[in-house]
């Protein structure tokens, strides 16, 4: 038997049998330190993004129903209930707006009725929970009168520690885009075309450090253009804009009331479907499948005559 096999190992091939292992562990252990972090840091980036784009849904959806009913001649814009209000608030290392419109499509939780036309306002304020801002929305009801200053009395955060939240405005090429103010001269009356919304979020690394997130964008287009609550041509005579016929807004202000009396389900479904209606006339040449499904719906509803609409 050799000496080995007798007195087993030296102390110095214990001492460097240990020091290989603890490389090993330490080796290992560093690795999976940084395939945890990286692992945490993605799904973090995963959950904000998420978060930006379920903003960016809600967003779109009321925006899409912004409605703008025009003035009557010589009516002060002050008393004025309806309008669209954005402009910009600057902060430090943050960017953001305030939104004010009227909106026929306001958010609503699961299975509750449809609700009706709500002023909506989203707008930012610093977060209290990290940096940047915290983005807020309130819903109020329709004012009497022209409301532009906002009172935050029941918003709920959107979204918290937003490092950007900004708006850009699509109409005619002669409108200022950094903004828009339906009672001001320049887009008075008037909705922007389409809403491009921009968000990012701040994103925080696993050491502490922050950096602003993805920016994120979506490209609102507002199909409902402005319209009058009566109609500039008595019921039955021809439009300026359709001639000979009756404009697809004149034909549903005849029957605002029986709209309104309708079950909250219909009535939905006929505000909906106008809101997507991008014809002019009633009659249309080449109607839509919107225009359609709206004359499919307003025959349902009782008391509507469609020759009241030529």
């Amino acid at each position: 038997m050799s000496a080995r096999a007798t007195h087993g190992f030296t102390l110095l091939e214990v001492l460097v049998a240990i020091f290989i292992m603890s490389l090993v562990i330490t080796f290992a252990f560093q690795a999976y330190r940084g395939i945890a972090d990286a692992f945490t840091r993605v799904t973090e980036v995963s959950s904000r993004d998420r978060s930006a784009r379920v903003l960016l849904d809600r967003i779109e959806r009321e925006l899409t129903g912004a409605v703008m009913v025009q003035r009557e001649d010589g009516a002060d814009p002050l008393t004025h209930p309806y309008f669209f209000f954005a402009e910009p608030r600057a902060y430090d290392e943050s960017a953001g707006f305030e939104l004010r419109f009227i909106t026929q499509t306001p958010m609503r939780s699961p299975g509750s009725p449809p609700a009706a036309l709500a002023l909506v306002t989203y707008g930012v304020a610093p977060s209290q929970t990290g940096p940047g801002l915290a983005l807020l929305r309130q819903e109020e009801p329709v004012p009497a009168f022209l409301a532009k200053q906002v009172e935050w009395t029941s918003a709920q955060t959107m979204a918290d520690n937003v490092a950007i939240f900004s708006l850009s405005f699509g109409g005619d090429a002669s409108q200022a885009a950094e903004g828009w103010d339906s009672t001001g001269a320049a887009q008075l009356d008037d909705l922007p075309e389409s809403v491009d919304v921009m968000v990012s979020l701040w994103e925080v690394a696993p050491d502490g450090e922050l950096w602003p997130g993805e920016q994120l964008s979506r490209l609102v287009q507002l199909p409902v253009r402005p319209f009058r609550l009566v109609a500039d041509d008595a019921a039955g005579e021809a439009s300026a804009d359709c001639p000979g016929g009756m404009t697809v807004s004149a034909c549903i202000d005849q029957f605002a009331a029986a709209i309104g009396e309708a079950s909250p389900s219909l009535a939905a479904a006929i505000n909906d479907a106008q809101s997507q209606t991008t014809d002019a006339c009633w009659n249309s040449e080449q109607p839509s499948a919107a225009l359609e499904r709206l004359k499919v719906l307003l025959g349902g509803l009782p008391g509507f005559d469609a020759s009241a609409c030529p």
